[in-house]
């Protein structure tokens, strides 16, 4: 019932669904795939720009045959001339309806999606960008790499611990750094210090981070506390709770 009503809502808002057929499926790691979609109608209907994401839904066969839960995911690639996009998923250890989908996902299936763009740019002025976050927010991160002018600094710091993430897919750019950090006790508790080490507070610096609820609250302690960034200056995100099912 409860996807039933959300799916009503957003008919009521005039929100549309579109159909997505899986043509390709790519491993990076045993736990992080990208599949990519051919959808003619989400292609043609928007633009891209950093963080850009869908509404993707999924079946959760837990709560019955046919019933359907949305979960947000944020766009790899968008050609508008393959009429193709390309999403993310990292395959969690705990079982969740949109990661059990793309485990098993083959070429040919079909999923709807809906789009609810709302933009985010960096402010006039800024000269640093600081994107932090964990594997979920890697797709995220990779965008705002591709997008921001080249004359601004990017300082990625990305917590994760599987010895292969090296593998995974990161924009390198000439004006930018990257650095792995290894979870030691509450997440983003390492990552949050490693910020505060790397980066010293200045004027035009602009703070972006998404991840793990935990991780989220402690990259915002370094960006409010250590950075002094005011709201208009940094925003983050909790996409997912360790320990429940919400992929």
């Amino acid at each position: 019932m409860a996807a039933n009503w959300q799916r009503g809502m957003m008919r009521l808002m005039r929100i549309a669904n579109h159909p997505a057929q899986v043509v390709a499926i790519e491993d990076y790691t045993p736990w992080y795939r990208r599949i990519v979609f051919r959808a003619p109608e989400v292609t043609a209907s928007v633009d891209g720009f950093p963080t850009l994401w869908l509404r993707l839904w999924v079946p959760h066969p837990a709560k019955g045959e046919g019933f359907l839960v949305q979960r947000g995911y944020t766009f790899v690639t968008l050609d508008a001339e393959t009429s193709t996009f390309s999403l993310d998923f990292v395959l969690h250890d705990v079982a969740g309806p949109a990661g059990d989908w793309a485990k098993t996902a083959s070429l040919g299936d079909t999923l709807e999606v809906a789009l609810t763009p709302a933009r985010i740019d960096i402010p006039d002025g800024t000269t640093t960008l600081v994107l932090a976050g964990d594997s979920t927010a890697l797709p995220a991160i990779n965008t705002w790499l591709e997008s921001v002018p080249d004359a601004v600094t990017c300082r990625v710091f990305v917590e994760e611990d599987h010895a292969d993430r090296g593998s995974l897919p990161q924009i390198i750019r000439e004006n930018g750094t990257w650095e792995w950090v290894t979870r030691e006790g509450d997440r983003g508790a390492a990552l949050a210090d490693a910020v505060r080490a790397a980066v010293s507070p200045g004027e035009g610096i602009y703070g972006w981070g998404a991840g793990e609820k935990t991780l989220v609250k402690n990259v915002r302690g370094a960006f409010r506390e250590h950075l002094g960034l005011d709201r208009g200056h940094h925003f983050t995100q909790f996409y997912w709770i360790e320990g429940k099912a919400t992929g």
